[in-house]
């Protein structure tokens, strides 16, 4: 996995935005991460748990389709507010 980022700053501002956003739903889910790893790692994701914890916790950028994974898992493990 390369989790290098080497997008431009309106790149990079957008994809802080959508970390904050995951990692948010993440931590009021109530999801455990390793939940969270296994349903993402089945999804085809390619970073390990610990490149996830630091990812939700601004320690490390992921790139896009792999934080689009991160993001389809936790819509699909957390309920929709609506509901």
């Amino acid at each position: 996995m390369n989790a290098d980022w080497t997008g431009g700053p309106d790149h990079l501002l957008e994809a802080d935005e959508q970390r904050r956003a995951v990692a948010q739903r993440f931590h009021q889910g109530g999801v455990p991460l390793i939940k969270l790893w296994t349903y993402y790692f089945g999804l085809g994701g390619d970073a390990d748990e610990m490149s996830l914890d630091a990812y939700l916790n601004e320690a490390l950028h992921l790139p896009a389709a792999q934080v689009g994974l991160i993001s389809t898992a936790m819509t699909e493990l957390t309920p929709d507010e609506d509901e």
